[in-house]
């Protein structure tokens, strides 16, 4: 039997007996269900059912911070769909395999893309729109589920195929190995007639249409370019003339022994209109694309991007953008580590992650939210060559400004336009220098100052520091002539004047076209002396039309 939810209502008075009695009922069903366990997850708004807690620290967060709205199927803490009708916006990487079986797949399918109000009495789906060709992709793969592994069997191929998949990639097995296995599980163990693929890549043929796929794009090894579109087919660097493939030390030759050919570098891009598209595929999480719209209270406080003056002048200078809620505003953040911890390996990748600002800011900044771009390979920064590898984020990121793509809404199964645009970046200080161009080195390290920045170089330790902050006091400010304080001079000047738009483009006219490169002998050098300004390159991102 399903418990009471009514409780949940009273988000806003949550100091009342009913409210408080009904987190008691919450926390006493979710232990009950969960069974010896000391801990559980905390679904208020600040945690996000994201981090485990005790049952004490539970209770006090869903008291003072109030719970998760919309989290009406209690998921994880023991609720199946059987008992009520699913409304969970999120699943988990981990739900996989806590999972009790076919039913545990099959749920997670339907919650995460399509709505049970969907489908007939025959168990067909039905929409009152003809979908678009990803939301037909989609839909096949839910016929796809519903086929037995084999003849008799409970479980189907679709479920039989993620949980693998998923325990490879949990357990890092080999693709030789799952090769293995799906070789044992289909001569030895299964009945005759198993609809099980063959070998690793058929089973990713299977689940391709989820949408989680990647495409590879060679790259020099001096970051100079991509060999994509037209450059596809070079088999070397047209800026540095490097080759494209590595060679045998032994050879020289670029085929190995088993005859592939292995390119230097490799970008994973995951485009990003299908991931934009997936969005809007569930019912549940559909609405909350236009959150910013519906439902968000404008005090005068910012609680959520749509309350800064960017996005407010951002609709004012392009209305037809604004008209449509379910446009998505993006945010890029990008930063290198380490990925083999530790160890004396050096190498060091980039990702590049986009967050949706349209969701409601108890999820836009959540880590399941967020959209991997792609993966820039290493072993070094790619510095100024940052944009090389940007092009084809840029291009996707063009498309959907000026064209848009075809998206089904699944909340109110309808087919329409949907356009995104990029409004921010996310980065320390040194990756800034990569996405802007202006580099964050030297005298002149302050990009918002820009020319006016004032720094000094210390006589010992032959490093650069910057003063002057006083400028930004008021005119007449008391510390302005306290020499004692500070330098021991008198602050007299102006703040620096803040340049537009139109300032900057002025000032990196000059640098459009400079090929971007590792190769010391391609790569022109930029005396920030003579020009008078710390800019490198001009940033790709200039080249967004907005």
């Amino acid at each position: 039997m399903a418990p009471n939810k009514q409780w949940m209502e009273l988000i806003n008075d949550r100091l009342a007996s009913a409210y408080v009695d009904g987190v008691e009922c919450f926390l006493d069903y979710a232990f009950t269900r969960l069974g010896e366990t000391q801990l559980i997850r905390c679904p208020c708004i600040k945690c996000g059912n994201a981090t485990s807690r005790t049952r004490v620290v539970v209770r006090s967060h869903l008291i003072v911070h109030g719970i998760i709205p919309g989290y009406t199927l209690w998921y994880h803490h023991g609720e199946r769909s059987g008992e009520a009708q699913p409304d969970s916006e999120f699943i988990y990487d981990n739900d996989i395999e806590e999972g009790d079986g076919e039913a545990e797949i099959h749920g997670i399918l339907r919650d995460l893309y399509c709505d049970g109000d969907n489908m007939n009495n025959s168990g067909d789906y039905f929409v009152e729109e003809e979908p678009n060709p990803e939301a037909k992709r989609f839909y096949k793969l839910l016929e796809d589920f519903e086929l037995p592994l084999y003849e008799s069997a409970k479980v189907s191929k679709l479920s039989t195929l993620v949980k693998l998949l998923h325990i490879k990639s949990i357990g890092h097995w080999s693709n030789e190995s799952f090769m293995m296995l799906l070789k044992f599980l289909k001569e030895d163990l299964l009945l005759d007639g198993t609809n099980l693929p063959n070998s690793y890549y058929e089973a990713k043929k299977v689940i391709r249409d989820l949408g989680l796929s990647y495409k590879k794009i060679d790259a020099c090894k001096n970051d100079c370019m991509l060999y994509w579109k037209d450059d596809n087919c070079l088999e070397s660097c047209k800026v540095c003339g490097a080759s494209r493939l590595k060679e045998d030390k032994h050879s020289g030759e670029t085929k190995f022994k088993s005859g592939k050919k292995i390119p230097y570098k490799i970008l994973r891009y995951f485009p990003l209109k299908p991931r934009l598209q997936r969005l809007f595929m569930c019912s549940k999480t559909s609405p909350l694309i236009s959150w910013h719209h519906d439902k968000r209270v404008d005090e005068g406080i910012m609680r959520h991007p749509a309350d800064s003056m960017v996005w407010k002048n951002f609709d004012e200078l392009h209305p037809s953008f604004a008209a449509e809620p379910r446009n998505v505003r993006l945010g890029l953040a990008s930063d290198g580590f380490q990925p083999f911890g530790m160890s004396r390996t050096l190498y060091n990748i980039w990702p590049v992650v986009l967050i949706p600002y349209n969701l409601p800011p108890w999820l836009c900044m959540k880590q399941e939210n967020f959209i991997l771009s792609m993966l820039i390979p290493g072993p070094e920064s790619p510095g100024d060559a940052f944009d090389v590898y940007l092009q084809p984020l840029i291009e996707e990121l063009n498309e959907l400004w000026e064209t848009g793509v075809e998206t089904f809404d699944a909340s109110t199964k309808k087919n329409f336009t949907l356009h995104a645009s990029l409004l921010w970046t996310i980065s320390d200080f040194p990756a800034y220098a990569n996405l802007s161009g202006w580099s964050t080195k030297g005298k002149l390290a302050c990009p918002c100052c820009n020319k006016g920045t004032v720094s000094r170089r210390l006589k010992n330790c032959k490093k650069q520091c910057y003063m002057g902050h006083r400028r930004f006091l008021p005119l007449y400010h008391k510390w302005r002539n306290d020499k004692a304080s500070f330098d021991g001079t008198k602050e007299t000047r102006l703040p620096p004047k803040m340049l537009s738009s139109g300032d900057i483009l002025d000032q990196v006219a000059d640098l459009d076209g400079l090929p971007l490169t590792k190769d010391p002998k391609k790569k022109n050098k930029i005396s920030h002396e003579s020009r008078g300004d710390n800019w490198n390159k001009k940033s790709i991102l200039f080249d967004l039309p907005y």
